[in-house]
C-alpha cells in the first residue's frame, strides 16, 4: 500500500487529517492503482483496420494521433503504423475513428 507523506491541505476544516481509509473507499486496487472497470477495459484488445480507398487524405488521424497513423506520401492516404495498440492508446483510436471525415478507420474489440 502506498502511503502519503505529505498530507498538508488534505482533511476537514479544521486542518486535521485522517487518511487511513483512502485505498479502502477509493475502488482503486492496491496492486497496479486501476479500477475494477479500468482493468476490464484495459484486458480488451481493440483492433484497428483502415480503408485507403475510402480515406479521404484530410490527415486527421495522423495530425491527432501520429504513433498510430501516418500518411502515404504520395498520395496523402491513411498508412496504419500500429493495427493492436496499447490500451494507452484507445481513447486516442476512437477519437480517430470518430474525426475520419470518409469513415475510412475501423475498429473492433475483442
Amino acid at each position: 500500500m502506498s502511503e502519503v507523506s505529505d498530507v498538508s491541505g488534505i482533511g476537514d476544516v479544521n486542518g486535521t487529517s485522517d487518511m487511513s481509509d483512502v485505498n479502502r473507499t477509493s475502488g482503486v486496487s492496491e496492486t497496479n492503482g486501476m479500477g475494477d472497470a479500468s482493468r476490464a477495459a484495459a484486458a480488451r484488445r481493440l483492433t484497428i483496420t483502415v480503408d485507403p480507398d475510402a480515406c479521404c487524405a484530410m490527415g486527421r488521424c495522423a495530425g491527432t494521433e501520429p504513433e498510430l497513423f501516418d500518411q502515404d506520401p504520395d498520395t496523402g492516404t491513411v498508412v496504419l503504423l500500429d493495427p493492436t495498440p496499447a490500451p494507452a492508446r484507445h481513447a486516442a483510436a476512437r477519437l480517430c475513428a470518430e474525426l475520419c471525415p470518409c469513415g475510412a478507420i475501423t475498429l473492433t474489440e475483442d
